[in-house]
């Protein structure tokens, strides 16, 4: 195991001003992030300083805003105070009882969070003791505690390692203060060339609203939500679990509708694809107020309805309608896999759409 700074002085002398990672690596994870392309890069802040940190009835701390913030707008980046493996494989003693191997690799990963937190910048170390702990009954350290009720999942720095095995817990001053919400009006992204994570607003968020973000996967049913927020010690209370039945019943739809399902056919030009089109629209355009309506546009299936209504206007020759639909794909910024070739139709005169080679192929003369 490797304990290192992120960036560090020998990597860019320019970045000493700005807050650092410590971080606990398996072998090989160090070397990766080094070879990442652009590393190291710095940091780019907001000029606007969008968020406070305030108690919450009920809840801690919270995340507000303190201005009108956009769908797309950057709200705050910053670098994680700690990323760290999740749990290290140890030689079991023989005598031990599943128990009793439990508390021992807990205490080891304990002793092994310490060496980390101590090489922390004394105001990054005191961040990182603020944050809350919800696991002082479960056997867990005071470290490993705030790492498992704050860490964010970070993948990407153990290359052919996949699953949670080759996930690390990143632990952030601001971003770990966000309360959870199965609607949530942020989301983050993190970037390997600046080792950083920027959040955003994934709707419009008025001055003085709470920020929030999600805690796991918000796209299944109330009931599986609040098993997996258990070990947070809180019950959600927003509204898709206070009104769980009929938000159950939107969110499986969304689940099980197939945005693309139909995509290949129309593209093939098949006998009465036109009047299919019609209502394909119909229920694409349903299906994003429903997204819309339970609050999930940080999912990806929010990207995907938007682009494919983009395309069905372009097939249909429609232009400026085209344009529009490309112009919110365009305030997407959170998910840098999301294809970019929509910006070309950004612009309802660019000659992108007569060179598509779907323009107008159901247009109905």
């Amino acid at each position: 195991m490797t304990y290192t700074t992120v960036p560090n002085s020998f990597d860019c002398v320019k970045f000493s001003s700005e807050p650092v990672s410590e971080c606990f690596f398996f072998p090989g994870s160090k070397e990766a992030l080094m070879n990442m392309p652009n590393y190291p890069q710095p940091l780019i802040r907001p000029k606007i300083t969008s968020f406070r940190i305030v108690d919450v009835a009920g809840k801690g701390k919270g995340l507000f805003s303190t201005r009108a913030l956009k769908m797309g707008d950057l709200i705050l980046t910053e670098r994680p105070l700690l990323v760290c493996a999740r749990g290290v494989a140890l030689p079991r003693p023989l005598n031990f009882s599943d128990e009793q191997y439990f508390q021992y690799a807990l205490d080891h990963l304990e002793r092994n969070y310490e060496i980390a937190v101590n090489r922390m910048r004394p105001e990054a170390k005191e961040a990182f003791m603020a944050l809350a702990n919800c696991h002082t009954e479960d056997g867990s350290g005071p470290l490993v505690g705030i790492v498992r009720t704050n860490g964010l999942s970070l993948g990407g720095l153990r290359p052919g390692v996949e699953g949670d095995v080759g996930t690390y817990n990143a632990v952030c001053k601001d971003i770990s203060r966000l309360n959870h919400s199965c609607s949530p009006n942020t989301v983050s992204q993190f970037g390997m060339a600046s080792f950083s994570y920027s959040l955003y607003a994934v709707r419009d968020i008025a001055d003085g609203e709470e920020l929030t973000y999600p805690y796991m996967d918000v796209g299944v049913s109330a009931a599986k939500r609040q098993e997996d927020l258990a070990p947070y010690g809180f019950v959600c209370t927003c509204t898709a679990c206070t009104d769980a039945a009929a938000s159950d019943a939107r969110r499986a739809d969304i689940a099980a509708f197939n945005a693309s399902a139909s995509i290949s056919l129309i593209e093939a030009g098949i006998a009465g694809a036109d009047k299919f089109l019609g209502k394909y629209r119909v229920k694409i355009s349903a299906q994003l107020k429903l997204v819309e309506q339970e609050g999930l546009e940080s999912l990806s299936i929010y990207w995907v309805l938007l682009r494919t209504l983009m395309d069905v206007h372009i097939w249909r020759g429609e232009a400026k309608e085209a344009s529009a639909y490309a112009a919110r794909l365009d305030k997407i910024r959170w998910d840098a896999d999301l294809a970019g070739d929509y910006k070309q139709f950004l612009d309802p005169k660019s000659s992108a759409y007569e060179k598509h080679k779907m323009w107008r192929k159901l247009y109905r003369r």
